[in-house]
């Protein structure tokens, strides 16, 4: 027992010390997941072995993210530059209004809030969020070796199921097997839902704004969708902006703006959300704030991204678990 015991705090000590670099592991695991998803579609629609198929898919990926920097970066980058203008302008007015009220705000030798420092009050940096928080992928050299996770365990995912068989007792090599097999099940659809809310979200948040004139539209729908992978806290924080970018054609296009916005999240969450990810575990608001609350203190931004998906797969370890030591008894 005293073994035992001294086993699991020396690993507890080496999870803490090294969590950074499990939770870029664990995003490369989800890279590959979503990978292994779009390779089981796509071989069930051609007659392609799996290999085949993976090429494709990778293909298909690399060649749509330089699309889209070659056609649509330019023109990103114009509408963030009328975004930014607009905000700006918008942030100062704020700043007016609560110097002739009398508010007191935050700045230099007790002078007026300055843009960046109004910014940072309404667009919060999710690594300040929750407390002072780290960073887990802080260089490019973290998120190039997550690509490549992603890449190697997506390329043949039976040969890393093989090797971690191959540590377990036989035993209990079937229960944790299908552990990780439903876990595996869970994360691909989770991820395949929220592939589908965010283009969709994105699309119709854009083709909304665009229709309403407002500035920034195609940078806003593109933020609200990225946003949109962050249950229930994304869609508040990706409300912000569009608020802003709308108050500058008048309070009346303010609530036509955010009621639209309101009627898009209110169809994904109980319309489109629950559609695709039927087979997926449902996890309370309240439970899910505040697991994205505690990996945003430890992790910072990612921590917050990657709440979401690593609650699911710990709920899936935890049921399956007990449930699999109750039927072994």
């Amino acid at each position: 027992m005293i073994l035992l015991a001294l086993a699991f705090a020396s690993g507890a000590f080496l999870a803490w010390q090294t969590a950074g670099t499990l939770l870029m592991i664990f995003g490369g695991l989800l890279l590959a997941v979503l990978l292994d998803a779009a390779t089981r579609g796509l071989q069930h629609l051609l007659p392609l072995g799996r290999g085949a198929c993976f090429a494709i898919v990778c293909t298909l990926s690399a060649g749509m993210i330089l699309m889209g920097i070659a056609w649509g970066g330019y023109t990103i980058v114009q509408e963030w530059d009328a975004l930014h203008r607009v905000l700006t302008s918008q942030l100062k007015g704020i700043g007016d209004r609560l110097a002739e009220m009398g508010v007191q705000t935050p700045g230099p030798r007790g002078g007026r809030i300055t843009d960046e420092q109004i910014a940072s009050i309404l667009l919060p940096d999710p690594a300040g969020l929750f407390g002072q928080a780290r960073t887990a992928l802080g260089t490019a050299g973290d998120v190039l070796l997550m690509l490549f996770i992603g890449f190697f365990v997506g390329l043949n995912p039976a040969a890393y199921r093989r090797g971690l068989a191959s540590l377990i007792p036989r035993s209990r090599r079937c229960v944790v097997l299908g552990i990780v097999d439903d876990m595996a099940e869970t994360l691909r659809w989770w991820l395949v839902g929220q592939v589908v809310t965010i283009v969709v979200v994105a699309l119709s948040i854009a083709l909304a704004l665009m229709a309403l004139g407002t500035p920034g539209a195609l940078v806003l729908g593109l933020l609200a969708g990225l946003l949109n992978f962050i249950p229930y806290l994304g869609a508040f924080v990706g409300a912000v902006p569009i608020a802003l970018a709308a108050s500058s054609q008048g309070s009346t296009m303010v609530f036509w703006v955010i009621a639209i916005y309101l009627l898009i999240q209110i169809i994904e969450g109980y319309v489109l959300t629950p559609l695709v990810q039927r087979r997926t575990v449902h996890i309370q608001p309240a439970h899910a704030l505040g697991m994205q609350m505690l990996m945003g203190t430890l992790f910072g931004a990612v921590g917050i991204a990657l709440a979401a998906p690593l609650q699911a797969v710990l709920r899936v370890a935890v049921i399956r678990s007990s449930t699999g030591d109750a039927d072994q008894a």
